[in-house]
């Protein structure tokens, strides 16, 4: 009986320890070392937060609404109280347009008085002289008119005020009235006064209203 020949052994040499089987060793130690990072910065978050939030500056208080409104209400009383002291004054005395009587320049000839101009500088200051002295007028059951003219000299630089003919009481009850203006007249500049002639004289009508009590 012929024996058959043995078959080549098919079966492989024991196979390499596969190297997966390293990567375990040793590497157990790097999740723990991670977990402890992340909890030291977890730690440092939650007490740097709370202390920034602490102790970082405070926005400065905006006004509130109602401060707003208080300062715009006392703003407009004031308005209306000033509005109402410039009513009294004004109905207190009532002046005419000025009027210019003369006006001239050394020489021979006169100048019509329409073609003499307006030294605006005493006009104002004169008007505003008699409106704020309105507590030194004389009173009476009736109206009251004082007639003021005042004289200027650009050469010799003065002026002269004084009561004229169409007041309606007579002077010694103008007196103070007449010392309260005069004081009230501002001090001219005469250099920088804009005028065409060296002498001047100008007049407007004050009328008071009668005190009722009378």
């Amino acid at each position: 009986m012929n024996s058959r020949p043995p078959f080549p052994s098919t079966s492989s040499p024991p196979s390499q320890p596969s190297p997966y089987r390293y990567l375990g060793r040793g590497g157990s130690e790097r999740p723990v070392r991670l977990q402890i990072i992340i909890a030291l910065v977890a730690g440092l978050i939650v007490v740097a937060v709370p202390l920034y939030l602490w102790r970082r500056p405070k926005p400065e208080s905006i006004p509130s609404a109602d401060a707003a409104t208080a300062d715009a209400g006392a703003y407009a009383w004031d308005a209306g109280a000033l509005a109402d002291a410039g009513a009294g004054l004004s109905e207190g005395v009532t002046l005419s347009p000025f009027t210019t009587i003369k006006c001239e320049n050394p020489g021979p000839g006169t100048t019509p008085p329409e073609r003499c101009d307006h030294v605006t500088f005493f006009e104002d200051g004169l008007s505003r002289a008699i409106r704020d002295n309105v507590q030194c007028a004389p009173s009476g059951k009736a109206a009251i008119t004082v007639s003021f003219v005042l004289e200027m000299d650009f050469r010799r630089k003065r002026t002269n005020l004084y009561v004229g003919k169409s007041t309606t009481v007579s002077r010694t009850k103008t007196k103070e009235l007449l010392r309260c203006v005069k004081r009230a007249m501002p001090t001219p500049d005469w250099g920088t006064i804009p005028h065409q002639y060296v002498k001047y004289k100008i007049n407007v009508m004050a009328t008071y209203p009668a005190n009722e009590s009378f």
